[in-house]
């Protein structure tokens, strides 16, 4: 055999045992990783609710949830189960494809939830029997609705509970920017004494809202901090969030600007004598919020019902001024 033959035969069992080495290197890897990861998925702990101490996964990978949808896609969480109704949620549709729903408020399938599988279910609904059934399935936290009274204390307990604080602080301080963006708006247009109230409106009485019961009163009141009047104040703003009111006295509640929740079949109010002597009637200053908009609660939702009724305000002051 030359020199170079050698030489030649001698770099080739290198390559064979450089390659071999690789090779073994790489597969105690993948399985390290497939263990992390099962680990990961298996960790638990153990967290208070109104039904006790309930152990659920640290890092759940398979979440069924209801009316928080929007405070978990708000962590860049995905669940994959959800209601229809909180599925159909304007705000929030560019974030929910392939989310499975399990049904509508009042008809969800059981049998659904189960073939998806989840390893923690989250619910708003205090019925016992809703619970027990969802228990069955999979570890299942109650959260009742006004629970939380305003969204930095919502999302920050999400937070802490799925183990998403960064992220919590992260779309907070997002939305903080957001919110104090929309009320630089209405600075100049809205004056000190300006009242606003957030309502419904039947054939006989009207419904007025408080700060925690959507229809647009988180929005108005606690993300734009626009001031009720004092009726509302008095009475709405605490542990009752809403109240039938007569026609007859309605001018009591109503304020500067009124902002009107409306459905597509809601139509006559505005021939009513009473109607047309309230002054934010008279001066031009109410809005109709569609309720497929603003019944809607979440920390998703609130941000992007202030944003639009700022610029609801900023334009009709517009169109107003534009008129005199």
């Amino acid at each position: 055999m030359t020199k170079k033959m050698w030489i030649v035969m001698m770099l080739l069992s290198v390559i064979l045992v450089l390659t071999a080495c690789g090779g073994n290197v790489k597969q105690p890897d993948e399985k390290q990783n497939q263990t992390s990861s099962e680990q990961k998925s298996e960790e638990t702990k153990t967290v208070k609710t109104i039904h006790g101490d309930i152990k659920i996964p640290v890092h759940p990978q398979r979440v069924v949830v209801d009316l928080y949808l929007n405070d978990l896609l708000a962590l860049g969480i995905k669940p994959v189960g959800s209601v229809k109704y909180y599925l159909d949620n304007p705000f929030s549709k560019d974030l929910v494809q392939g989310i499975t729903s399990i049904g509508d408020r009042g008809s969800v399938s059981i049998e659904k939830v189960l073939t998806l599988q989840p390893d923690l279910i989250l619910i708003g609904s205090k019925d016992a029997s809703e619970y027990e059934k969802y228990s069955k399935i999979a570890p299942t936290i109650v959260i009742p609705y006004g629970t939380y009274k305003n969204v930095h204390e919502e999302l920050t307990a999400f937070g802490e509970l799925l183990g998403k604080e960064q992220e919590a602080k992260t779309w907070l301080a997002q939305y903080d920017q957001r919110m104090q963006a929309a009320r630089d708006k209405l600075k100049g247009i809205v004056q000190p004494g300006d009242t606003f109230t957030v309502m419904e409106a039947s054939e006989k009485e009207y419904y007025v809202y408080g700060d925690n019961f959507g229809r647009g009163g988180q929005a108005v009141y606690r993300g734009l901090n626009l001031t009720p009047p004092p009726l509302v104040q008095k009475e709405l703003l605490g542990e009752t969030q809403w109240k039938s009111v007569s026609k007859e006295v309605i001018n009591q509640y109503a304020g500067s600007y009124i902002f009107l929740t409306v459905n597509k079949d809601l139509g006559g109010y505005e021939g009513d004598s009473i109607w047309k002597s309230l002054n934010a009637v008279r001066q031009g200053k109410v809005f109709e919020l569609q309720e497929d908009r603003y019944w809607y609660f979440d920390p998703i939702a609130i941000v992007g019902q202030a944003e639009e009724i700022a610029d609801m305000i900023v334009q009709r002051n517009k169109e107003n001024a534009a008129q005199k």
